[in-house]
């Protein structure tokens, strides 16, 4: 029987990536990969370790997997192993193989008792997977992250829709924010040449993929240490023929002009779509996180992009709870937030990470305080994203299908939360003259429905648009009409036929 791995990814969508090209390593090894945990004989836990809420996810994650695995391979890997392994290897004896980042090569190699590739040493591989005569790991697999090197890219299966692919443009950070651990864990920024990026897209555009996300820890900063740049990469990828949209994610503010974002948008491919984490508006408090850029972002930034181009979706991110962050500081926040108006905006709370500058900082702020001041800014964000949703009622756009779901009752839609989406769409704002008492394409139990997303939602990152499926399939794109729309979530029909 051939042997099948499944892994289970935590995190941000770079380690989606992570899991991709392991998965592809495997391949390689004539190991298939299955969504179905139930159906492999090798789990593999991608772990977060970004900060404690991520490791403690991790955790939980990892228990639930030791309670379940039997005779499998359970291999953990990713960053929070990078950091802790030596400690997970101690207090999870359930664990038979921990690795580091970027160990694709070494994990398949110990799952199937070859010899690792680091040592050189000979070994074969056992006629099959059985617990006793798998050859446990006497330490973490673990190195310098400067010296992982990164494979597997241009053969991974894909973890999204098969016509949507993240592309990760390098790996690490040069910027040493005070709060963030990511160059610890990952290492100084290395950008991926332009040449191989292409290739792997080229590649991916073949097995059908027609959108791409560009990620990295800073994807702004692609190429200082090459001699490349982001717009140079981002116009060969414009060239390739069958390639329909280019996402740009993890663009940091203050390290990338005016300019330089409207000549990324310009490019036919690219969606007015940028993803800009500010983190904070507070002048003092940027400075003591020393994000790059610092307050150079500031409301007159994004008031020139909105100026030059109307259409553009602006996503970003807020860190609350930073050490001395007050209460004037958080309005300080609001006011940018109401006047900048965002489509999109996700916050996380400060944790102290050892090791960071800021975790010797004085003056905590309570996490009950932290709390509190993330409902409010939630709160501001949904009426301001609601407000964005609003201004694009009966209006027609591109829509790529994501996923169809067969109806609400079904288990496709209980894994994806149809149920909760329709019920927030149907108290929605719906486009004038539109009864919701009539709305049983929307709430109706048996009506097979496509999940889908307009250039307005990055995939994973965002909310979505649901429509009637009438025929639809994953990867097909369709012009509809927004009709009603949530503070997150859009319903859209089919346009009227004009006469």
């Amino acid at each position: 029987m051939a042997r099948r791995v499944f892994c289970a990814t935590l995190g941000c969508d770079k380690n989606l990536v992570d899991s991709e090209a392991l998965l592809g390593r495997f391949a390689l090894s004539g190991v298939q990969a299955v969504a179905d945990p139930e159906e492999a004989d090798i789990w593999i836990l991608n772990s977060c370790g970004f900060i404690d809420a991520a490791r403690r996810d991790s955790e939980e994650t990892l228990l639930e997997l030791i309670e379940h695995k039997g005779e499998r391979i359970l291999v953990v890997c990713g960053c929070w192993s990078q950091e802790h392994g030596e400690d997970i290897q101690q207090r999870f004896p359930g664990v038979d193989i921990v690795a580091g980042v970027g160990q694709f090569d070494r994990v398949v190699a110990a799952c199937m008792g070859q010899a690792d590739p680091a040592t050189g040493g000979d070994g074969a591989p056992p006629s099959g997977i059985r617990k006793n005569s798998f050859p446990l790991v006497g330490s973490p697999l673990v190195e310098d992250p400067m010296v992982v090197q990164y494979t597997g890219m241009l053969d991974r299966p894909l973890l999204t829709p098969q016509h949507l692919a993240f592309v990760k443009i390098g790996e690490g950070c040069n910027f040493n924010c005070s709060f963030c651990r990511i160059p610890m864990i990952r290492g100084k920024q290395r950008s991926r040449t332009t040449a191989e990026i292409v290739t792997e897209v080229r590649g991916l555009v073949q097995r059908g993929v027609s959108e791409i996300q560009l990620v990295s820890q800073n994807t702004s900063d692609f190429g200082r240490d090459t001699g490349e740049n982001l717009l140079g990469l981002t116009t060969a990828l414009n060239g390739i023929d069958g390639l329909r949209w280019i996402r740009l994610l993890y663009l940091y503010p203050g390290l990338v002009s005016v300019g330089d974002l409207l000549a990324l948008l310009d490019l036919p491919l690219v969606v007015p779509y940028l993803d800009l984490p500010i983190q904070h508006a507070s002048d003092r408090l940027l400075s003591g996180m020393r994000r790059p850029g610092g307050n150079s972002s500031n409301s007159a930034f994004f008031r020139a992009l909105r100026r030059e181009r109307p259409d553009l979706v602006l996503r970003s991110t807020a860190l609350l709870g930073f050490p001395g962050e007050e209460d004037e500081d958080v309005s300080r926040l609001a006011d940018f937030l109401a006047e900048v108006e965002f489509d999109h905006l996700g916050t996380y709370r400060y944790s102290p990470e050892a090791g960071t500058d800021a975790a010797g900082l004085p003056d905590r702020v309570p996490d009950e305080v932290i709390l509190d001041r993330e409902c409010l800014i939630m709160d501001l964000q949904a009426g301001i994203s609601l407000g964005r949703q609003i201004s694009r009622l009966g209006r027609s756009f591109e829509v790529v299908i994501d996923q169809v779901v067969p109806s609400l009752s079904s288990v496709e839609a209980e894994d994806v939360g149809l149920q909760e989406l329709v019920e927030s769409l149907a108290e929605g704002e719906w486009l004038a003259g539109r009864e919701r008492e009539d709305l049983s394409g929307v709430q109706g139990l048996n009506t097979e429905r496509a999940i889908g997303r307009s250039h307005h939602y990055g995939y994973d990152l965002d909310g979505v648009v649901v429509t009637n499926a009438a025929g639809l399939r994953a990867g097909d794109r369709v012009q509809l009409e927004f009709t009603g729309v949530s503070s997150f979530d859009t319903w859209a029909e089919k346009p009227e036929p004009t006469h």
